[in-house]
């Protein structure tokens, strides 16, 4: 999965420091940058559609108040999003997981899906989610939900998943203390002494997300890192 000794470029919400967020312009953006995957959010239609958008709601990116949960998905697909006084960022529409995972094997690149709230509250929907995800061999799943790692596991245990760290789970555990986590994610603000022991001993891949490539550890990572997650994919790809 790692290319020679460098590690992974995935990008964040596609290519999100230049596109607007997880919207086929941004995926294709990645692509033409050189990214080794995408990392994208997921989440469930009333009707069990998926659908990549981070926010459980369309307040932030369509002015709605409404969930995606309360909504069909022939409704969801007719929401126009983008941040309203940009021209250049305005007018898109959110992409079923269908679409993406299309575009995935025609380019080809890697998938970071990551379950969001709607899946944690319909927990059932895993085994549909895993179907679709079945015809990739590049992807994994991430979750801040480490229940829903578990499930996902048991589901499919040849599907590589990655528990998204917040300081608080490591307060009184430890990484060995989430078993059904294949891979470690956390923010670059966890690059520190305070955890570094249990990064280098933890002999499953590590990704870094919220770098930007403007930080001196980039040019010569510590060795357990295996990826990048960036909105500027083409900073790591030169």
């Amino acid at each position: 999965m790692e290319l020679g000794n460098r590690p992974r470029v995935y990008a964040h919400r596609g290519a999100s420091g230049a596109y607007f967020e997880n919207t086929m312009e941004a995926f294709r953006g990645a692509a033409e940058e050189g990214a080794d995957g995408i990392e994208l959010d997921v989440q469930l239609s009333k009707d069990g559609v998926f659908f990549v958008i981070h926010d459980p709601d369309l307040v932030r990116l369509a002015g709605i108040r409404c969930r995606i949960s309360d909504m069909e998905a022939a409704d969801i697909d007719q929401v126009q999003i983008g941040r309203r006084f940009t021209r250049k960022f305005r007018g898109f529409h959110i992409p079923r997981l269908s679409k993406v995972i299309t575009f995935a094997l025609m380019e080809p690149i890697g998938l970071n899906v990551e379950m969001k709230e709607t899946i944690s509250e319909n927990p059932d929907c895993l085994q549909a989610l895993l179907n679709q995800l079945a015809v990739l061999d590049d992807v994994h799943l991430s979750s801040f939900d480490y229940s829903l790692i578990v499930k996902a596991k048991e589901l499919e245990p040849s599907m590589e998943t990655a528990f998204l760290l917040k300081k608080a789970v490591l307060k009184e555990k430890s990484l060995a203390d989430y078993p059904a986590a294949d891979a470690f994610h956390f923010h670059k603000r966890m690059l520190t002494d305070t955890y570094a022991e249990q990064w280098q001993a933890a002999d499953r891949p590590i990704r870094i997300y919220g770098v930007d490539g403007t930080e001196p550890f980039i040019e010569d990572p510590p060795a357990y890192i295996h990826g990048w997650i960036t909105d500027y994919p083409g900073r790591f790809c030169k």
